[in-house]
């Protein structure tokens, strides 16, 4: 699992890998906010199971 997010405080994607399955979503913010200092009102996110890109033109 992996949790994907926007980060617009610099405008970046940042990806957390191998998070474990049964992650809960406050689970999710107080790791981003402990770990990454990620604030969950500067960001918007995701828990996805792969990562998939698709490029649209």
């Amino acid at each position: 699992m992996k949790i994907i997010i926007l980060d617009f405080t610099d405008w970046k994607v940042k990806i957390i890998n191998n998070i474990k399955e049964d992650l809960q979503l406050e689970e999710a913010e107080i790791l981003m906010y402990e770990k990454y200092w990620l604030s969950t009102s500067n960001i918007e996110y995701m828990i996805v199971p792969e990562l998939e890109i698709e490029t649209l033109n």
